[in-house]
């Protein structure tokens, strides 16, 4: 058993993802950055194209969405994607396609472009049964479809397994801002309210998030930057720093018991304790190591016993 410090650094356009053509200055300054994440993964900016006021993404991004195969035709200019249950044919420069056999019409065709196959990002996302979400202030569509693995182990009754899951659905923000941490952590620190998986708090580094799971998404409901500057939280009290800037609305915690878990990636290793605003700096951390399989999957939360 070993004593662990506290680490101190301890969304909408929905129905379709078009800009909107009364904003032309937005239009202009979305060319070169409109981001598109697919389930937590950024894609790199050579991979989506805004094209007559429409996110288009290369046809390989899909890949983050699932066990997906690709094939291309340079007969017929045809792309096909693969799934468990879906098969999908799309055409260059047809705006019908083909799902599982029958025909679906597309807003516009897909194309080539720089060598990349480009698609519409809202059509294929949907069209393999995912979810699209645009969040207009920062320019940023999120394209979400949760694993089989993950729908089912959210609703699981052992309280570390909904957890894992938890921490690993497609995340989505609809928030005004997007705060990055200046460097990824050498750790990471998660807060859940005692006995709830639905809920949690992610501290990287000097950002500071919090997550509300809602149907199989984690929504970021509220951000902060974390200062060097020493102070007292009344509410968020395991944080002994100040924010600089906060962005969105967080519940009231002040009263609340947390299941606080610290994961240490180099020595593949959880910390984990029950903390109170009473104990949480004189807390005794007990540490789990963690196998392989757990850690392919990025399921890091572990049990603590005196949860009850």
């Amino acid at each position: 058993m070993k004593k662990l410090v506290l680490f101190s650094f301890a969304v909408l356009c929905s129905s379709l993802l078009i800009l909107p053509t009364n904003e032309a200055a937005a239009a202009v300054q979305s060319l070169k950055r409109t981001q598109v994440v697919v389930n937590n993964n950024d894609l790199d900016s050579k991979d989506i194209l805004n094209k007559n006021n429409q996110v288009f993404f290369s046809l390989t991004s899909l890949k983050g969405l699932g066990d997906l195969t690709f094939a291309w035709n340079n007969t017929t200019k045809q792309a096909t994607v693969k799934g468990s249950d879906t098969n999908l044919q799309l055409t260059m420069n047809n705006k019908v396609a083909q799902k599982n056999g029958s025909p679906v019409s597309l807003s516009t065709a897909p194309f080539i472009q720089n060598g990349k196959t480009m698609i519409p990002l809202r059509f294929v996302a949907e069209a393999l049964d995912g979810s699209v979400t645009w969040n207009q202030k920062t320019q940023t569509a999120f394209v979400s479809k949760p694993s089989t693995k993950l729908l089912t182990d959210v609703k699981s009754s052992a309280l570390s397994t909904a957890r894992n899951a938890a921490i690993n659905l497609p995340r989505v923000s609809q928030l005004t801002e997007d705060f990055k941490p200046i460097m990824e952590a050498s750790s990471l620190q998660y807060y859940f309210p005692e006995n709830t998986h639905d809920r949690f708090i992610e501290v990287n580094n000097n950002v500071i998030r919090y997550y509300k799971i809602t149907k199989n998404t984690a929504y970021l409901k509220w951000q902060a930057f974390i200062s060097e500057k020493t102070t007292t939280q009344d509410n968020l009290y395991f944080i002994n720093r100040a924010f600089i800037k906060e962005n969105g609305s967080l519940p009231n915690f002040k009263d609340t018991t947390f299941a606080n878990f610290r994961w240490m990636p180099h020595i593949t290793s959880t910390g984990y304790g029950l903390i109170t605003k009473e104990n949480w700096n004189d807390v005794v951390f007990k540490q789990a190591e963690l196998p392989q399989t757990n850690l392919k999957e990025n399921y890091i939360i572990v049990d603590i016993p005196e949860e009850k």
